[in-house]
């Protein structure tokens, strides 16, 4: 039996009071999660690559050279050992067969760089992002499906522009969403029954468990478990002088690798 409570009752109000409440829980959440998944984890990324990556690359690039060399030296011990003479040739494809993951990954690795860098010198004045997180909070609030289950298509057209033109920080565009939006057309909460506020606090309540959980999550998970370090400039400067460190070991082990193989290619 459909439990339609009349307006004016207290136990009404307090039902609007409390779906009111979940409404501003819900969107708080809601693009909190959006912010971190669409933009923080990108600008956070692209500071770590910045700050460290290229160190990262640098050290791989050195490490997979003087590997390269320490296997093409035992390739031709090894042929020297068996009597043969080292077929040069058949040993550089062997290396480029064996190495050919340590390739992919500088390739793409690099490839992230150059990412990080356009994102790092695309970022929108910081007054701009405010206002495009307020506005977009504002379309959300008032054409979420979650807060809005009775939608029409229209609005559920619009609530898929306002995602994209939030996605690709396009203010304009949610402006004009927002001026096209008429109030009298957005279902107000006094004028729904007992029941459904009921219904729709505990969908709300259980939707903004569920966020929760994804923020803890993402709190745990890279780059957000960077996020103190990158902001530690101390601690960026002891890493950046470790991956330093292990760069100039690399190169030191290349050199004495390429003086034995000289040796032995001379002999």
């Amino acid at each position: 039996m459909t439990n339609k409570l009349p307006a004016n009752t207290e136990e009404n109000e307090n039902l609007t009071k409390e779906l009111t409440q979940l409404h501003l829980e819900f969107l708080d959440l809601f693009t909190r999660h959006k912010e971190m998944v669409e933009n923080e984890t990108v600008l956070l990324t692209s500071l770590y690559l910045e700050k460290l990556g290229h160190l990262q690359l640098e050290l791989l690039e050195k490490q997979t050279d003087a590997s390269r060399l320490k296997m093409k030296m035992n390739l031709i011990q090894a042929a020297i050992n068996r009597n043969e003479k080292p077929d040069l040739r058949a040993i550089e494809y062997i290396l480029n067969e064996r190495l050919q993951k340590y390739y992919l990954q500088i390739e793409a690795q690099s490839a992230k760089l150059d990412q990080a860098r356009k994102v790092l010198t695309h970022l929108i004045p910081p007054e701009e992002s405010a206002k495009l997180r307020e506005t977009f909070r504002v379309l959300c609030k008032r054409l979420h499906p979650d807060l809005h289950p009775n939608q029409t298509e229209e609005e559920k057209d619009l609530f898929i522009k306002v995602k994209a033109a939030y996605d690709l920080q396009r203010l304009n565009d949610l402006q004009q969403i927002l001026l096209y939006l008429d109030d009298s057309t957005i279902e107000r909460l006094a004028l729904v029954s007992g029941s459904e506020k009921m219904e729709r606090i505990e969908h709300l309540k259980a939707t903004i468990l569920a966020l929760k959980e994804k923020i803890d999550l993402l709190k745990l998970s890279f780059p957000f478990n960077v996020e103190a370090m990158l902001n530690d400039d101390p601690q960026i400067l002891q890493l950046q002088e470790e991956l330093r460190n292990q760069i100039k070991m690399a190169e030191e082990e290349h050199a004495n690798y390429t003086n034995i193989l000289t040796l032995m290619t001379d002999e």
